[in-house]
């Protein structure tokens, strides 16, 4: 009997170790059988893992632990099998029962963290996996956690970082987690060790921030090559796209993604990105909500669902949205950002101000920030505090020579604020270059004629007039140029004073300035 039983279990063993459970099994329910003990049951428990029978799993465990309460192999397993179903009360109990009987236990710490996160406890799954990381600074999975699910922002990141007790050899390790962190900064050295996929994920998005599009489309490509699935990359490479407005492209992007069943919520994504490069935002927000269904985690179908009804004009489902990605992702500072931008819309100048402020102390030199800021003192006539943050988002440009269309509305608010201060000669520098940036936008002339005329060059300000009207006909610009024509030829027409500037139907210059900053980027 004894050597039947040693036949059957090192059969069984050898079967598991070379991936073939399906043909252990048999051996382990015999096993079982001739000799049910605690090692019998949890070689077959370790089987049924494999099979992915995870309610027999559990069933085996409690068997196990009804004699052997403290048999950490057994707790284990039920623990991991109770994630896999789902079932996040349960879970946490066996990881709970886990880290009581090692408190150095790393893998109980991981999913007490995942249960915090689905229960939607943040601050306990960040503790849990900052603990994971002092006992194991290599643990990936808990690293991983924190800079993918952006349950901090980018400071607390890098101290975490710093704190971690690596050995001199594996430097390489925390320099490669920076990298994953510091997105934006221009990774010209390649340091010894760090991934290539890294550094062009780097570069490609530090050239996408200084608005250098075709550069950062022809490193995401490079980088798409050998790695066509990895979620930054194609969702960079998406964003670029859609800035781009290059729809044939997304269409090619989507379609390739599709052949995959593993990424669907990276295709899905992609046909989102397709709609939205074609304004059709309602389609768009559909195919991005199943996105955010698929993977809950998926930051950037988050914020795209937002922008979708952002763009419809429906505020409260907008809001609902960010606030949403808000508890999903508490280190993501834009989703604070787009819901005090809401707010804003709405006239709601207090709540507004909190969101955004929340959001300056995670990112204190993010240009959107400071623009909303300034576009709120703004509306509240606060003009030399709106100052003060527009030129504040103005220097933190990445490249102001040549603005995003996200990021060009900045200029446009520094140069109306200056002139609504009278600093007419610093306005009109500001206007100048922001329609040197975009040649088609008739405001852009519009405001710097009136700025010219306001100085008192009125034959600068009927050019420019004249120039904004080829464009786009608009009645405000129209006005103001026949009352430059008959300053010109020194008659008093109308009889309007500049005071009266808002009796005409269009908006000013003024209000066209705090209405074009709400620019929505993937």
């Amino acid at each position: 009997m004894s050597t039947s039983i040693q036949t059957l279990k090192s059969n069984a063993v050898r079967l598991l170790d070379q991936g073939q459970p399906s043909s252990a099994l048999p051996l382990a329910d015999i096993l079982c059988e001739l000799q049910p003990n605690t090692e019998s049951q949890l070689l077959r428990a370790s089987v049924l893992m494999e099979v992915r029978d995870y309610d027999g799993v559990l069933r085996a465990v409690k068997s196990v632990i009804k004699n052997d309460p403290v048999n950490d192999k057994a707790i284990f397993l039920g623990m991991k099998a109770s994630f896999e179903l789902a079932d996040v009360k349960e879970c946490s109990r066996f990881a709970e029962q886990l880290h009581n009987l090692n408190e150095g236990n790393v893998n109980a710490m991981c999913y007490i963290g995942k249960c915090a996160e689905l229960s939607g406890d943040t601050e306990k799954a960040v503790k849990s996996y900052q603990s994971a990381l002092k006992v194991d600074p290599f643990c990936g999975e808990a690293i991983d956690s924190l800079i993918d699910r952006r349950l901090l922002d980018a400071a607390a990141l890098n101290a975490v970082i710093d704190s971690l007790t690596l050995p001199v050899e594996a430097e390489a390790l925390r320099s490669s987690y920076k990298a994953r962190i510091n997105s934006t900064s221009d990774c010209t050295e390649v340091q010894v060790g760090l991934p290539r996929k890294l550094v062009l994920l780097q570069n490609a998005r530090a050239e996408h921030e200084k608005n250098n599009l075709r550069q950062a489309l022809s490193l995401t490509t490079e980088l798409l090559q050998y790695e066509p699935y990895d979620r930054d990359a194609v969702c960079l490479h998406l964003s670029i796209l859609v800035d781009m407005k290059a729809s044939p492209k997304l269409f090619e992007m989507a379609h390739f993604l599709s052949k995959s069943k593993a990424h669907a919520e990276l295709a899905v994504y992609a046909i989102g990105c397709f709609y939205f490069s074609l304004s059709n935002f309602e389609r768009a927000g559909r195919y991005f909500s199943r996105a955010t269904e698929l993977d809950c985690f998926f930051s950037e179908a988050w914020i795209a669902y937002g922008h979708c009804y952002a763009k419809l004009e429906e505020g409260e489902q907008a809001l609902n949205v960010y606030r949403r990605s808000m508890s999903f992702f508490p280190g993501l500072h834009s989703c604070a950002v787009y819901v005090g931008m809401q707010y804003s819309r709405i006239h709601q100048w207090p709540i507004a101000m909190c969101f955004l402020e929340e959001a300056l102390k995670k990112s204190p030199n993010d240009t959107l920030v400071l623009n909303e800021i300034g576009v709120l003192y703004a509306r509240t006539q606060k003009l030399n505090e709106a100052l003060h943050f527009f030129r504040e988002a103005f220097n933190n440009l990445s490249n102001p020579e040549n603005p995003s269309e996200h990021r060009d509305c900045i200029v446009f608010n520094l140069a109306t604020m200056l002139r609504k201060l009278g600093e007419f000669n610093e306005a009109i520098s500001y206007y100048t270059e922001y329609v040197r940036c975009r040649p088609n936008a008739s405001h852009g002339y519009c405001a710097l004629g009136f700025t010219f005329h306001l100085a008192g060059s009125i034959k600068l300000a009927i050019a420019n007039y004249h120039t904004a009207l080829s464009i786009k006909n608009d009645s405000f610009c129209r006005d103001m140029l026949d009352r430059a024509l008959a300053a010109d030829f020194g008659q008093n027409v109308g009889g309007n004073s500049w005071g009266q500037e808002r009796t005409y139907g269009s908006v000013s210059p003024a209000d066209v300035s705090f209405s074009q900053f709400s620019h929505f980027a993937l």
